[in-house]
């Protein structure tokens, strides 16, 4: 692993274990209920299933034929010094060649897969970055702002972007979604017993213009596209439903979950994705 120049990231070192890291306390901690139900449950899915998020998205191609890692790369600075923040295990990094990259996370097991890689990585919380202001020239956020922090995280990457600085994020979406898919997705909600994928900053990013204002950042651009995720095997489809976030399922109903995404096996799913570009 690449350990992160403390002269130039003020950033620290990878550790072991769970939760954040020696002397720094996630933002989650002293928050609501359900902010710290949260917290618990990503820290223990990503403990268990590092690397899940790639592993799927992967397999998923919009009609450009880009994946979605490619999608989120596209409007960044071709070179100067990237920020991936809530990096898991760094599948941006393989599009992010010419430039400084770092990565930041929470948890251990997701950047022990990222260290792999031989990036640069730190082990911090996304709303309390260990980066000097104005010190980076875009800030990257792949399938997490959802779930973040978001007015503390926002205002953290106002405040190490330089001034013109971009920032882009991409979130799970609910179009542009084929009626065929969204049958499908309701079906296996139903089997769930749960009303549907919902994240902690659902409300918020309704009126992203205004979260984003809130925090010194002015939304550029905020657009969605569909990818179609290929489930060649019964491998794929399960990891598919392993890589959702479904805090409140109960283990019996993943099971009948599993029943339902065996049946798409050799079919496209859509996954439609929304991104945000931003600017300092």
């Amino acid at each position: 692993m690449r350990r992160a120049s403390p002269a130039r990231w003020r950033s620290e070192a990878v550790s072991g274990g769970a939760g954040p890291p020696p002397g720094r306390r996630s933002t989650w901690a002293g928050g609501t209920t359900a902010e710290t139900s949260w917290a618990v449950y990503l820290d223990a899915f990503h403990g268990q299933r590092a690397g899940i998020t790639e592993t799927v998205l992967s397999h998923a191609f919009n009609a450009d034929g880009a994946d979605p890692y490619e999608w989120v790369a596209e409007p960044l600075p071709r070179s100067g010094r990237i920020l991936d923040l809530a990096c898991g295990s760094a599948p941006m990094a393989a599009h992010l060649a010419g430039r400084t990259y770092l990565g930041v996370d929470l948890s251990a097991a997701e950047l022990a897969q990222a260290a792999t890689r031989g990036v640069r990585v730190a082990r911090a919380d996304v709303a309390q970055l260990p980066v000097a202001d104005r010190s980076v020239d875009a800030v990257v956020m792949s399938m997490a702002l959802m779930l973040v922090p978001l007015q503390p995280t926002l205002r953290e990457i106002a405040r190490v972007l330089r001034p013109g600085g971009t920032f882009v994020a991409t979130v799970p979406h609910h179009r542009p979604l084929p009626l065929r898919d969204g049958l499908r997705y309701a079906r296996l909600c139903l089997a769930l017993r749960h009303a549907g994928l919902h994240y902690p900053n659902d409300d918020q990013l309704r009126d992203p213009v205004a979260a984003f204002g809130a925090a010194g950042l002015s939304l550029q651009q905020d657009e969605a596209t569909a990818f179609a995720c290929h489930l060649g095997t019964a491998d794929v489809a399960e990891q598919l439903l392993s890589s959702l976030y479904l805090p409140d399922v109960a283990a019996r109903r993943l099971d009948a979950g599993v029943r339902i995404v065996r049946r798409w096996v050799g079919t496209d799913l859509t996954a439609p994705l929304r991104r945000f570009i931003a600017v300092r």
